[in-house]
């Protein structure tokens, strides 16, 4: 136990001051999350967890746009269930000035998303997600993530409700392309 509470007080004093991520117009991000994830106990005896990679690009500071795919997989008595969805998103960066983190290393967001949505058996709906997340930088390019959706799909087999997600993002700066030609 000492060891383990000696190792995260040293991450944690080797990140504070650590400058925010590459926000900057021209960055991307990239990288994923774990959502969903769910174990019921007694007759709900169902396991759920929902995987979603993105892609984004820094279209101007501290506004990215980009596209997320969401696989989902419910292990339940029966059959198992697996759903997707393709979705574009869009996401804004809140500035230290506009919104104090407490942590000068993090950086509160806000994402909406839409796109398509399905599982197996069921027709193609329209889905949409927003909610508000959180970045905490653990170096200048590299973020663990929490963010919390609502995630409606409408259509047939309609369904909604929320999800926490957590997950890790790396920002590559603009500068890094210009270094690659």
């Amino acid at each position: 136990m000492k060891k383990f509470l000696f190792s995260t007080l040293l991450v944690f004093a080797c990140s504070v001051g650590v400058a925010t991520a590459q926000l900057q117009k021209g960055s991307t991000l990239v990288g994923g999350g774990i959502g969903d994830l769910s174990m019921g106990l007694g007759d709900e005896n169902v396991f759920n967890i929902t995987l979603t990679p993105r892609v984004g690009y820094f279209i101007q500071d501290n506004v990215a746009i980009g596209g997320k795919v969401g696989l989902t997989y419910t292990a339940q008595p029966g059959e198992d269930a697996y759903g997707y969805n393709v979705n574009a998103f869009g996401r804004y960066y809140f500035g230290p000035d506009e919104f104090d983190t407490l942590l000068k290393q993090g950086r509160w967001f806000l994402e909406a998303g839409a796109g398509v949505g399905g599982a197996r058996g069921i027709d193609l709906g329209f889905n949409v997600n927003f909610g508000p997340g959180y970045a905490y930088f653990l170096t200048e390019n590299v973020a663990v993530e929490a963010l919390l959706l609502y995630n409606g799909t409408f259509g047939d087999g309609s369904s909604n409700g929320l999800s926490l997600n957590v997950g890790f993002q790396i920002y590559f700066p603009k500068s890094l392309y210009k270094n690659l030609r």
